[in-house]
C-alpha cells in the first residue's frame, strides 16, 4: 500500500462523494419513511460541494487541509440540520490528523473517526441509542480503536469498520427515535432503518475503497 498522504485523503474524499450521491435516491426513500424524506438531497448538496472544493486542492495538500476543505464546503452549502454536523465532523477530522504528512496507520483512522463522532454527539445532543448516525458511529470506532491496538493491515481495518457501520445502521430498524422530526412517531418507526446511520456507513465504505484503491 503506498502512503496515504493529504492527497491521497481529498482523493478519498471524491469516492465518498460519489458514493452517497449514487445512492442519494435511497436514502431519500429510507429517510421518507419517517422523516422529510430529503436526507439524501442534503448529502449529496454537501458532497458535490466537497467535491468542487477538494478538486482544486494541490498535490502538496496535508490530510488536515483536506478535511478542513470538507468542513468548509459543508459549511458554505448545506443549511439542513446535517449540514453543521458533517462540518463539525469533517473540522475534528481535521484537527486529529493535524501535523500528519500521511495517515497510514490504522490508529490515524481511529483518532479521525472518533474525532468525527464525538464532534457530531457534541453538536447533536445525541447519545447511543437514539436511532441517529451516532448508532453506526460509535460501533464502527470502537471497533477500529481494538484493531488499531493489534496492529495489522489499513485496508481490512478500514473495510471492516466500514461493515461495522452498515451492520449497526441496519440494526437501528429496532431502535425507537429520540431526536429529529422522526421522534414524534415514537414506537411507530421502529422498523425502519436510519438514514442518518446508513449514509455514514457509506461514507465509511468510501474511505475504505479509496484506500484500497491507492
Amino acid at each position: 500500500m503506498s502512503d496515504v498522504t493529504g492527497a491521497k485523503v481529498a482523493k478519498s474524499l471524491l469516492l465518498v462523494a460519489k458514493r452517497v450521491e449514487e445512492n442519494k435516491d435511497y436514502l431519500c426513500e429510507l429517510d421518507g419513511e419517517v422523516g422529510d424524506g430529503d436526507h439524501g438531497v442534503s448529502m449529496t448538496i454537501g458532497m458535490r460541494a466537497v467535491t468542487r472544493a477538494v478538486n482544486n486542492l494541490p498535490d502538496s495538500v496535508t490530510p488536515q487541509a483536506a478535511f478542513v476543505a470538507a468542513a468548509d464546503a459543508y459549511a458554505d452549502e448545506v443549511g439542513a440540520t446535517i449540514g453543521p454536523l458533517y462540518e463539525a465532523a469533517f473540522r475534528a477530522a481535521a484537527e486529529a490528523a493535524k501535523g500528519k504528512t500521511n495517515m497510514n496507520a490504522i490508529g490515524d483512522w481511529a483518532a479521525v473517526y472518533e474525532a468525527m463522532a464525538v464532534a457530531i454527539q457534541v453538536l447533536g445532543k445525541a447519545e447511543l441509542g437514539d436511532k441517529t448516525l451516532l448508532d453506526a458511529f460509535f460501533p464502527a470506532v470502537e471497533h477500529i480503536k481494538k484493531l488499531a491496538t493489534g496492529g495489522g493491515d489499513l485496508v481490512s481495518a478500514l473495510e471492516s469498520t466500514a461493515k461495522c457501520a452498515l451492520d449497526s445502521a441496519i440494526s437501528t430498524k429496532d431502535l425507537v427515535p429520540q431526536k429529529g422530526r422522526a421522534a414524534r412517531l415514537g414506537d411507530r418507526a421502529k422498523g425502519h432503518q436510519d438514514a442518518g446511520a446508513t449514509s455514514l456507513a457509506i461514507v465509511l465504505a468510501g474511505f475504505a475503497e479509496a484506500i484500497k484503491a491507492g
